[in-house]
């Protein structure tokens, strides 16, 4: 990679970092674009991107190994540090024969979980010595970085051996209290399956996975969690009630009755999130979360998954958090404008109940 090319791609990142962007796309024929606040915006100072500097860019972005990954499989994601201080996900692929890249900026500092903006009661359930907590929403939603907020959690105050599957690893956490283990898929792994069936045989207290990458994997969650393990993992999933959904119908039909008997058994909780547009300017996070209560773990092990969302609506008490309630609040507050609140809402009809008490 030419100085000058490197100078270029030094100059968008740099002036980049600090501000209120998530992402960089990199696409040839068109100059760079950012997400700022969950919008799109055209870098109409920079100039159009052309094939030769995309690829010349991924010699510097992307190891030996990760190119010829890219070449066999047309996708790779990668996790990588920028000039020793920027960390980034990168994800590359090919549109037309050309390839394109996503960047995502990984921020510096990692938030605590209050400051991020999630539910007391949620804090709370970190301190579980064994489970398995969910915790789900859409791509951007900020689901990676809860994920490592709740493993610092644990690192700075218990005396744990933490262990982390993930694809690629975004945030690099250090051990303070416990003993932290994060290993990458594809780099320090062959695959998840590998990574995971060894687990059970190193003395480990916490699991973090960054996706459950399939059935199998699934499966692997639910055993360490009943097998007295702390277990968190990421999935994709717009409510509690979908995430429960989804889970059981990765398997065959004639799996899914015992995969419902242990998520019963194992799970802690399920917390879905979303960052929504705030009144004047800037991103809320709101967040549905299901706790795992003698009433919760009979719905999911009859199968009467509608049920749940009553149960979110009547069990505030017990620090469950309906998402449609909490949009609510934010509205009352003043933090969001109605109409976009409506356009999150899960149910409408309660949503504007609820506004109206």
């Amino acid at each position: 990679m030419s100085a000058t090319e490197t100078a270029i791609l030094q100059k968008i990142l740099t002036s980049l970092a600090g501000q209120q962007v998530s992402d960089l796309h990199l696409r040839a024929g068109s100059q760079p674009v950012v997400r700022r606040d969950g919008e799109l915006e055209v870098m109409t100072a920079e100039e159009i991107v052309t094939p030769d500097f995309l690829e010349a860019i991924l010699v510097i972005l992307l190891t030996p190994q990760q190119r010829s990954s890219l070449e066999t499989d047309r996708q790779v994601t990668v996790g990588h540090t920028f000039m020793s201080r920027m960390r980034l996900r990168i994800t590359v692929f090919y549109q037309r024969g050309l390839p394109e890249i996503a960047i995502r900026f990984v921020p510096p500092n990692l938030k605590s979980l209050r400051e991020l903006g999630l539910p007391a009661s949620f804090e709370r359930i970190i301190g579980a010595d064994h489970g398995l907590v969910i915790i789900a929403g859409s791509y951007g939603s900020g689901r990676t970085t809860t994920l490592a907020s709740c493993l610092q959690t644990i690192n700075q105050t218990q005396i744990k051996h933490i262990a982390t599957v993930e694809e690629p690893i975004e945030y690099m956490l250090t051990g303070d209290k416990s003993i932290i283990d994060q290993r990458e898929v594809g780099v320090d792994t062959v695959s998840w399956e590998e990574a995971t069936e060894s687990i059970p045989n190193e003395d480990v207290d916490v699991v973090g996975f960054s996706r459950l990458a399939s059935p199998t994997i699934i499966t692997s969650a639910l055993s360490l969690a009943l097998g007295g393990k702390l277990v968190f993992a990421v999935m994709e999933a717009e409510s509690c009630v979908q995430a429960v959904e989804q889970l059981v119908v990765s398997f065959t039909p004639d799996n899914q009755a015992l995969t419902r008997s242990k998520l019963a058994d194992a799970l802690l909780a399920i917390l879905v999130q979303k960052l929504i547009p705030r009144v004047g300017g800037g991103r809320v996070l709101v967040s549905e979360l299901l706790i795992a209560t003698p009433a919760v773990r009979s719905v999911i092990h009859e199968g009467k998954d509608y049920q749940l969302n009553n149960l979110l609506l009547t069990s505030r008490e017990e620090g469950m958090v309906a998402l449609d309630r909490a949009l609510a609040e934010l509205v009352k507050t003043g933090e969001v404008m109605q109409e976009v609140a409506l356009s999150y809402a899960l149910d409408k009809e309660v949503f504007q109940s609820i506004l109206r008490r």
